[in-house]
């Protein structure tokens, strides 16, 4: 009965319930409680969870992008991959929002960052659990956070032309002390720096199909082109173009006068006792008679029948008369002999050499030399060339050494009164214009022949040291092994880069005009080289980028035969009394021109100065595109890191994922 009870109790109370809604708002929203709880818990811990998630990847990223700056070669080093950690933590500390601390995944690394599928690409990973706040009330109490990425450096046509200082001071350590070390050289810090450099941005092609080429201008104080001149167009030299009057070139020298014999000759000789003749006997003997010359007391040209003097022309003959031997027989004789030489026809002097003559004396000043032999003997299968100036006493026009053009010039006409206030490139400063086709003998080069100057003294001239050869633009599709590529693929330098770069030697002055200025000339897309540079394989802009290397100090002078000639005597940049300190100061300004004139082209200029002082010249700062274009090294650690950095920013650090 009481089960009935109840039940019917129970009955009554939901039916009281049915019928007094009074009251179920309040269950309903107990009940409600925990999908609330849940949809609440779920959009904080999900937001949590969305922020760390980008943070992380945020982080990822910074990494990538840190290790592949720290790469200077293709693949990453344990130091690359620290540098990568370390950008990571700085933005994703262990324990931020609430994270767990990384432990390794499947047995690798957490983070790891590793090299990419491809060369000079680094790939990063991470992962890691996030607790949660609310949701862990519902049994859900972690959230795994996982990120990746990827960074690489996204090139596109680059052309890079390296100016680069070669001058003696490149052999002493950057704190200029001198060094038998060959690792302290600053040379040496120069050849590890380009290899970097290359290493980093590498030889183009790949997916983007990318063209990336590579210059080089080593310069002193004078400039090795005449070789790719001459296959370029060799009537842009003078000596190559062919007629004789424009490949001729004036130089501080010397020529050779000749004696050509005359005629019938007849030989006497002719004696007197010379004993009591005035003055030494033996010199009345050798500078009186012996020279036709009246010998008082005892004897007179005209004794005999001739004019005084020789040589003469006397009765339709020509006379020559010379000394010829002195015996003191005794006391009172004093024998005196001389040689008469008679020609029908006289002998003739000439600066010009047929046979039989004979070489009489050198006359030294400024002559023309037909360069036609010597420019072409920069090619090793053309004979070398007989040096004009020849032996000191020659038996012809042809006995001389032979010498072989190494491919250094003297520049075109220039303008010669450029100094420190002159504001812009004179027309008439040929050797400034960077773009100008020759057309005649003021335009064209000419070769540097050091071999054939001579001071009015009759001394050689003080020279300058010929550099290494310049490279035009090419593609090198390795450092060490492939040879250097035109835009068709044919070979135009055979030999590997680090063949080229390793050598290198230093020795020299330093002029920086003429580095920057052929620098230009390789680079640009509308002057010499014009049909090469204009256009990219693929179509693209080229971005185009001069890198000036340069220990510092310009270090020219006016008494040493250089590019310039010997201004003591040609006077081409100043009058032929000019200082030293004018000289460079003259050179200086016109730096400064051409580096102007580089920039307004749309060219990049990078400096870089190499030596012991942490501030760079200002000469060399305002040359640079800007302050950020410029950097000082005192080291070669600090080079190779200057030069990698450019390397870097010319690529452009792209994050591919």
């Amino acid at each position: 009965m009481l089960g009935k009870r109840v039940e019917k109790s129970a009955r009554t109370l939901l039916g009281a319930l049915r019928s007094d809604t009074a009251g179920n708002v309040y269950a309903m929203a107990a009940a409600a409680m925990f999908p609330i709880a849940g949809v609440i818990g779920g959009g904080v811990d999900i937001g949590r969870a969305y922020m760390a998630q980008a943070r992380l990847q945020q982080a990822c990223d910074a990494g990538a992008l840190a290790g592949r700056r720290s790469m200077s070669g293709a693949f990453m080093s344990t130091a690359d991959a620290v540098e990568a950690r370390k950008f990571f933590d700085f933005n994703f500390p262990a324990g931020s929002f609430d994270t767990d601390p990384f432990a390794s995944v499947n047995g690798n690394a957490n983070p790891r960052f590793v090299d990419g599928p491809g060369d000079k690409t680094v790939n990063g990973y991470v992962e890691t659990t996030l607790n949660t706040s609310i949701m862990k009330i519902f049994g859900y109490k972690k959230m795994t956070l996982k990120a990746d990425c990827t960074s690489r450096l996204d090139i596109g046509n680059v052309d890079v032309m390296m100016v680069l200082d070669v001058t003696g001071s490149m052999d002493r350590k950057p704190n200029g002390y001198s060094t038998s070390n060959q690792s302290e050289k600053k040379i040496t810090g120069l050849k590890d720096a380009v290899e970097d450099f290359y290493d980093i941005l590498g030889s183009g092609g790949g997916a983007q199909g990318s063209q990336i080429r590579y210059g080089f201008m080593p310069y002193n104080a004078m400039i090795n082109v005449g070789e790719t001149l001459y296959d370029e167009n060799p009537s842009w030299l003078v000596g190559g173009v062919g007629t004789a009057e424009e490949d001729e070139w004036n130089y501080q020298t010397r020529r050779a006068h000749w004696q050509i014999p005359g005629t019938g000759l007849t030989t006497t000789y002719e004696q007197i006792n010379v004993a009591g003749a005035s003055g030494n006997d033996r010199w009345a003997c050798e500078n009186k008679f012996g020279k036709n010359q009246s010998t008082p007391p005892l004897w007179n040209p005209s004794d005999d029948g001739y004019g005084s003097g020789t040589p003469l022309t006397q009765n339709g003959y020509y006379y020559e008369f010379s000394y010829y031997s002195y015996r003191r027989r005794s006391r009172n004789n004093k024998e005196c002999i001389r040689q008469v030489d008679r020609y029908d026809s006289p002998p003739v002097k000439s600066t010009e050499w047929q046979p039989g003559a004979v070489f009489d004396f050198w006359e030294y000043d400024e002559f023309d030399h037909d360069v036609s032999a010597y420019v072409e003997s920069i090619k090793s299968s053309n004979p070398a060339a007989v040096r004009p100036t020849l032996y000191n006493n020659p038996s012809d026009d042809t006995d001389g050494p032979s010498d072989r053009w190494n491919g250094c010039i003297e520049e075109r006409d220039t303008y010669q009164d450029i100094i420190s206030t002159t504001n812009a490139i004179p027309a008439n400063a040929y050797d400034l214009d960077i773009d100008l086709l020759p057309t005649n003998k003021a335009t064209r080069w000419r070769p540097y022949w050091d071999d054939v100057q001579y001071s009015r003294s009759g001394g050689g001239l003080s020279s300058s040291s010929c550099p290494a050869e310049g490279r035009k633009l090419a593609e090198y599709a390795s450092y060490d092994s492939d040879p250097g590529l035109d835009s068709t693929g044919s070979t135009i330098y055979s030999g590997n880069l680090e063949s080229y770069i390793n050598g290198l030697s230093p020795n020299g002055y330093t002029n920086h005009t003429i580095g920057m200025t052929w620098g230009a000339r390789f680079l640009s897309p509308t002057g010499l080289f014009a049909t090469e540079n204009s256009t990219s394989k693929n179509g693209f802009n080229i971005s185009r980028h001069l890198i000036f290397m340069t220990d510092g100090d310009l270090n020219v002078n006016p008494d040493i035969y250089n590019i310039y000639g010997f201004n003591e005597l040609d006077g081409r940049l100043g009058p032929t009394n000019i200082n030293k300190t004018e000289y460079m100061a003259r050179q200086a300004q016109r730096f400064q021109l051409m580096c102007s004139a580089v920039k307004a082209q749309g060219i990049t200029v990078w400096v870089i100065q190499f030596t012991n002082s942490s501030t760079i010249q200002s000469h060399l700062l305002s040359c640079a595109t800007s302050s950020s274009h410029a950097a000082a090294a005192t080291s070669n650690t600090a080079f190779q890191s200057a030069f990698g950095d450019i390397a870097k920013t010319i690529g452009g650090l792209r994050l591919s994922k």
